[in-house]
């Protein structure tokens, strides 16, 4: 993996360490729509987007999907089973052809011993982490779903979505998303071309995500 000094984990990091690093990341493949894990399954380690886009998400029993994040090139997911359960606790699928690159518990846990500094990078990682899904918590129970919608296409900004994907991840219906949005379009508050969604006025969406 060329960019590894990027990911949040290996920044600071110099040439030496990041060369020990590369060479213990396994390569990954996936196309769009396919899993790489369900709830329940066994973790085989960190992941690592190398291209494309993944969704981490739950599953209720009647199918419905509540999408926690989207995940994107240089990010990190099923980060929380190196350190406390060799189960995944939410399901995964490649949202668009994806390239991965997969650090197991064991290499992980060998890097962190090897190399302490790594600790540091790996505790700001899940601070912001944890701080994203306390926002996700607040939208999802404190705000109306015209409010959730803005929020994400604000938080989404330049990023296609699917109307369904916004749906998953607002926790709402897609025809509810396809009202809200014709409302916004209506309003001048943004433009919608195909699957692209541009905004036109950051301060009305702003105070439509309030």
């Amino acid at each position: 993996m060329k960019n590894v000094e990027s990911l949040e984990y290996f920044k600071t990091l110099d040439i030496g360490v990041l060369d020990d690093v590369r060479s213990r990341f396994r390569e990954e493949a996936y196309k769009a729509g396919e899993n790489i894990f369900i709830e329940g399954d066994i973790s085989k380690g960190i992941y690592f987007v190398a291209s494309g886009t993944v969704k981490v998400y739950k599953s209720s029993r009647d199918g419905k999907e509540q999408i926690l994040k989207l995940i994107y090139e240089g990010d990190s997911f099923n980060d929380v089973t190196v350190f406390s359960s060799d189960m995944s606790p939410a399901s995964a699928d490649a949202v668009t052809d994806i390239k991965l690159y997969l650090l197991s518990r064991e290499n992980t846990i060998g890097l962190i011993y090897k190399y302490p500094e790594i600790s540091l990078n790996i505790i700001k990682s899940f601070t912001e982490k944890l701080r994203y899904l306390t926002s996700r918590i607040e939208d999802l129970s404190l705000r109306h779903t015209q409010e959730r919608i803005a929020n994400i296409l604000l938080l989404f900004d330049g990023q296609r979505l699917s109307r369904k994907i916004i749906a998953d991840i607002a926790g709402t219906a897609r025809e509810v998303v396809s009202r809200t949005l014709k409302d916004f379009a209506s309003k001048g508050i943004i433009k919608v071309e195909k699957r692209d969604i541009i905004i036109l006025n950051r301060e009305k969406l702003k105070d439509s995500a309030v």
